[in-house]
């Protein structure tokens, strides 16, 4: 018989826990060692500033848009940072999304989307400081969720292969999916192989990552 839905949601929920809290063993089994993932250049440096002196940066975002306002959301991170500088910086993600198909674009001039978050997820996908705003069984709007993995991989290579057709002469990237996005560097790691391939896109962050 089928375990109600619930049971299910809380043994993956456990599973998770524990495989986040045993990662080292399990990075270790499956022939991954944390001090070859930790390897990573990351220029401290901030996206604003980078774009104020006339760089070509990225923005992390979520795909959600707030069809009837036909608004991105920019109210976390460097996408936050970004809207203060640039007016009407959330009406111009919005259009991104819909017109490019959530495809990583130029939202404006020396601009780029990169996304690392859903639309929308499940409740226990929430991010932390967010969570008690929803009831379980809701949809979490997607700036509200913990970045996806799959996504922020998938960002990468449309990324290289923006970079590949533009040929810019480098573009900054922030760190996807970590800080504000609720992931550890582990959890990026298909994305960080496929970026370092490109010596033109540059990681860069303004606090630690651990």
């Amino acid at each position: 018989n089928k375990k109600p839905h619930a049971v299910r949601q809380h043994k993956t929920h456990c599973l998770r826990i524990m495989i986040h809290e045993n990662r080292e063993m399990v990075y270790s089994l499956i022939g991954i060692r944390r001090l070859e993932m930790m390897r990573m250049k990351v220029l401290n440096a901030d996206i604003v500033d980078l774009w104020k002196q006339g760089e070509i940066v990225c923005i992390t975002l979520s795909l959600e848009v707030r069809y009837k306002e036909m608004v991105g959301i920019i109210d976390r991170g460097n996408a936050l940072a970004m809207g203060r500088i640039i007016p009407g910086l959330a009406s111009l993600v919005g259009h991104c999304i819909l017109q490019k198909r959530g495809e990583v674009a130029y939202i404006t001039e020396r601009l780029i989307a990169f996304y690392t978050k859903p639309a929308w997820d499940r409740f226990e996908h929430g991010l932390p400081d967010e969570i008690h705003r929803y009831n379980w069984g809701h949809k979490i709007p997607g700036s509200h969720c913990i970045a996806d993995p799959v996504i922020v991989a998938r960002s990468a290579r449309q990324l290289l292969r923006l970079v590949d057709r533009e040929k810019p002469k480098r573009v900054y990237l922030p760190v996807p999916g970590v800080g504000d996005g609720a992931l550890d560097v582990e959890d990026i790691q298909e994305a960080l192989q496929v970026l370092e391939k490109e010596p033109r896109i540059i990681l860069v962050s303004n606090r630690r990552i651990e």
